[in-house]
Protein backbone atom coordinates (compact mmCIF):
# COMPACT_ATOMS: atom_id res chain seq x y z
CA UNK A 1 0.00 0.00 0.00
CA UNK A 2 1.10 3.36 -0.70
CA UNK A 3 2.63 5.05 2.02
CA UNK A 4 0.17 8.51 1.64
CA UNK A 5 -2.92 6.11 1.84
CA UNK A 6 -2.13 4.77 5.11
CA UNK A 7 -1.98 8.64 6.61
CA UNK A 8 -6.00 8.30 6.06
CA UNK A 9 -6.12 6.21 8.65
CA UNK A 10 -5.50 8.63 11.22
CA UNK A 11 -7.14 11.79 12.24
CA UNK A 12 -6.13 14.21 8.82
CA UNK A 13 -6.20 17.60 10.80
CA UNK A 14 -3.46 16.52 13.61
CA UNK A 15 -1.23 16.35 10.74
CA UNK A 16 1.09 18.73 9.91
CA UNK A 17 0.56 21.20 7.05
CA UNK A 18 3.26 19.61 4.18
CA UNK A 19 2.20 15.96 4.85
CA UNK A 20 -1.75 17.07 4.23
CA UNK A 21 -0.24 18.88 0.73
CA UNK A 22 1.56 15.62 0.23
CA UNK A 23 -1.76 13.43 0.64
CA UNK A 24 -3.83 16.13 -0.87
CA UNK A 25 -1.73 15.69 -4.13
CA UNK A 26 -1.32 12.23 -4.54
CA UNK A 27 -5.19 11.86 -3.75
CA UNK A 28 -5.72 14.68 -6.65
CA UNK A 29 -3.14 12.94 -8.84
CA UNK A 30 -4.76 9.08 -8.28
CA UNK A 31 -8.71 10.57 -9.76
CA UNK A 32 -8.16 13.70 -11.46
CA UNK A 33 -8.00 11.61 -14.63
CA UNK A 34 -11.32 9.77 -14.10
CA UNK A 35 -13.31 12.71 -13.20
CA UNK A 36 -11.78 14.72 -15.93
CA UNK A 37 -13.04 12.11 -18.45
CA UNK A 38 -16.06 12.36 -16.82
CA UNK A 39 -16.79 16.33 -17.00
CA UNK A 40 -14.35 17.15 -19.94
CA UNK A 41 -14.09 20.44 -17.75
CA UNK A 42 -11.22 21.29 -15.45
CA UNK A 43 -12.97 24.06 -12.84
CA UNK A 44 -15.55 21.00 -12.69
CA UNK A 45 -13.11 18.19 -11.85
CA UNK A 46 -10.98 20.04 -9.49
CA UNK A 47 -14.44 20.91 -7.48
CA UNK A 48 -15.59 17.20 -7.07
CA UNK A 49 -11.87 16.23 -6.60
CA UNK A 50 -12.18 18.81 -3.43
CA UNK A 51 -15.48 17.31 -2.55
CA UNK A 52 -14.60 14.26 -2.81
CA UNK A 53 -11.36 14.83 -0.74
CA UNK A 54 -13.44 16.04 2.12
CA UNK A 55 -15.57 12.95 2.60
CA UNK A 56 -12.26 10.87 2.33
CA UNK A 57 -10.84 12.55 5.16
CA UNK A 58 -13.52 12.28 7.07
CA UNK A 59 -15.05 8.88 6.32
CA UNK A 60 -11.45 7.28 6.23
CA UNK A 61 -10.61 6.86 9.44
CA UNK A 62 -13.92 4.81 10.41
CA UNK A 63 -13.11 2.25 7.42
CA UNK A 64 -13.58 -1.27 8.68
CA UNK A 65 -10.80 -3.14 6.52
CA UNK A 66 -8.55 -0.45 4.78
CA UNK A 67 -6.84 -2.95 2.44
CA UNK A 68 -9.03 -1.92 -0.72
CA UNK A 69 -8.86 1.77 0.33
CA UNK A 70 -8.10 2.81 -3.89
CA UNK A 71 -10.48 1.13 -4.89
CA UNK A 72 -12.79 2.92 -2.03
CA UNK A 73 -11.34 6.04 -2.88
CA UNK A 74 -12.05 5.98 -6.37
CA UNK A 75 -15.44 4.98 -5.88
CA UNK A 76 -16.45 7.44 -3.21
CA UNK A 77 -15.37 9.96 -5.89
CA UNK A 78 -17.03 9.03 -8.55
CA UNK A 79 -20.14 8.93 -6.37
CA UNK A 80 -19.05 12.65 -5.74
CA UNK A 81 -19.08 13.50 -9.33
CA UNK A 82 -22.34 11.46 -9.89
CA UNK A 83 -24.19 13.86 -6.95
CA UNK A 84 -22.71 16.47 -9.13
CA UNK A 85 -24.39 16.05 -12.07
CA UNK A 86 -27.94 15.08 -10.22
CA UNK A 87 -27.78 18.95 -8.54
CA UNK A 88 -26.57 20.90 -10.82
CA UNK A 89 -28.59 20.21 -14.57
CA UNK A 90 -26.36 23.22 -15.70
CA UNK A 91 -23.45 20.65 -16.34
CA UNK A 92 -25.03 18.93 -19.00
CA UNK A 93 -22.88 16.82 -22.06
CA UNK A 94 -23.63 17.54 -25.53
CA UNK A 95 -22.04 14.78 -27.72
CA UNK A 96 -22.65 16.70 -30.71
CA UNK A 97 -21.64 20.38 -31.14
CA UNK A 98 -23.63 21.66 -32.87
CA UNK A 99 -26.28 20.59 -30.17
CA UNK A 100 -24.40 22.99 -27.52
CA UNK A 101 -23.77 25.59 -30.66
CA UNK A 102 -28.05 25.88 -31.35
CA UNK A 103 -28.46 25.39 -27.66
CA UNK A 104 -26.35 28.54 -26.71
CA UNK A 105 -28.07 30.51 -29.94
CA UNK A 106 -31.24 29.22 -30.09
CA UNK A 107 -32.14 27.80 -26.07
CA UNK A 108 -32.16 24.32 -25.69
CA UNK A 109 -34.44 22.43 -27.77
CA UNK A 110 -36.46 20.18 -25.95
CA UNK A 111 -35.87 16.68 -28.47
CA UNK A 112 -32.22 16.65 -27.12
CA UNK A 113 -32.91 17.36 -23.67
CA UNK A 114 -31.02 14.58 -21.48
CA UNK A 115 -32.72 13.69 -18.30
CA UNK A 116 -30.11 13.66 -15.33
CA UNK A 117 -31.04 10.03 -15.00
CA UNK A 118 -29.72 9.22 -19.00
CA UNK A 119 -26.87 11.84 -17.95
CA UNK A 120 -25.16 9.51 -15.08
CA UNK A 121 -26.11 6.27 -16.74
CA UNK A 122 -23.83 7.60 -19.51
CA UNK A 123 -21.75 8.92 -17.63
CA UNK A 124 -21.00 5.46 -15.30
CA UNK A 125 -20.81 3.61 -18.44
CA UNK A 126 -18.36 5.81 -19.62
CA UNK A 127 -16.33 5.59 -16.13
CA UNK A 128 -16.49 1.90 -16.06
CA UNK A 129 -15.32 1.43 -19.23
CA UNK A 130 -12.34 3.82 -18.72
CA UNK A 131 -11.90 1.69 -15.69
CA UNK A 132 -11.70 -1.59 -17.98
CA UNK A 133 -9.75 -0.66 -20.57
CA UNK A 134 -7.30 0.80 -18.02
CA UNK A 135 -7.57 -2.70 -15.81
CA UNK A 136 -6.32 -4.61 -19.57
CA UNK A 137 -3.10 -6.23 -20.48
CA UNK A 138 -0.63 -3.10 -22.14
CA UNK A 139 -0.54 -4.78 -25.33
CA UNK A 140 -4.23 -4.87 -25.54
CA UNK A 141 -4.61 -1.42 -24.31
CA UNK A 142 -2.58 -0.21 -26.84
CA UNK A 143 -3.77 -1.92 -29.78
CA UNK A 144 -7.20 -0.58 -29.00
CA UNK A 145 -5.98 3.13 -28.92
CA UNK A 146 -4.35 2.55 -31.99
CA UNK A 147 -6.93 1.17 -33.81
CA UNK A 148 -9.57 3.33 -32.42
CA UNK A 149 -8.63 6.41 -31.21
CA UNK A 150 -5.36 6.93 -33.93
CA UNK A 151 -7.56 5.26 -36.35
CA UNK A 152 -4.50 3.39 -37.36
CA UNK A 153 -4.61 0.43 -39.88
CA UNK A 154 -4.46 -3.25 -39.03
CA UNK A 155 -1.31 -2.78 -41.59
CA UNK A 156 0.28 0.07 -39.61
CA UNK A 157 -0.43 -1.21 -36.26
CA UNK A 158 1.45 -4.37 -37.32
CA UNK A 159 4.35 -2.04 -38.61
CA UNK A 160 4.10 -0.38 -35.43
CA UNK A 161 4.28 -3.57 -33.00
CA UNK A 162 6.55 -5.53 -35.11
CA UNK A 163 4.08 -8.52 -35.93
CA UNK A 164 1.73 -9.56 -38.58
CA UNK A 165 -1.58 -7.94 -40.18
CA UNK A 166 -3.06 -11.19 -39.02
CA UNK A 167 -1.14 -10.98 -35.61
CA UNK A 168 -2.46 -7.22 -35.27
CA UNK A 169 -6.51 -8.48 -36.25
CA UNK A 170 -6.16 -11.28 -33.90
CA UNK A 171 -4.96 -9.03 -31.49
CA UNK A 172 -7.59 -6.54 -31.90
CA UNK A 173 -10.35 -9.35 -31.26
CA UNK A 174 -8.83 -10.69 -28.28
CA UNK A 175 -8.65 -6.72 -26.68
CA UNK A 176 -12.20 -6.20 -27.60
CA UNK A 177 -13.62 -9.72 -26.02
CA UNK A 178 -11.22 -9.19 -22.73
CA UNK A 179 -12.62 -5.64 -22.91
CA UNK A 180 -15.90 -6.81 -22.97
CA UNK A 181 -15.25 -9.29 -20.67
CA UNK A 182 -14.06 -6.24 -17.84
CA UNK A 183 -16.92 -3.82 -18.80
CA UNK A 184 -19.77 -6.27 -18.28
CA UNK A 185 -18.08 -7.98 -14.98
CA UNK A 186 -17.91 -4.03 -13.56
CA UNK A 187 -20.95 -2.90 -14.63
CA UNK A 188 -22.99 -5.90 -13.53
CA UNK A 189 -20.96 -5.53 -10.04
CA UNK A 190 -22.18 -1.50 -10.32
CA UNK A 191 -26.01 -2.71 -10.08
CA UNK A 192 -25.88 -4.56 -7.39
Amino acid sequence: MEKWLSFLQCNFYYLDRSTQELIYQSFRDLIYKDIYILFQNHELADDVVQEAFIKVITKASALQHPVNLKAWIKKVSRNTAYDMFKKDKKYRYFPDPNIAKYQYLNGFPPSYELNVAELVEQQLRDGILHDSLNDLKTKYHYVLLLYYLEDKSHKEIAHQLNISEQASAQLLVRARKKLLQNFSKKWVEDDV
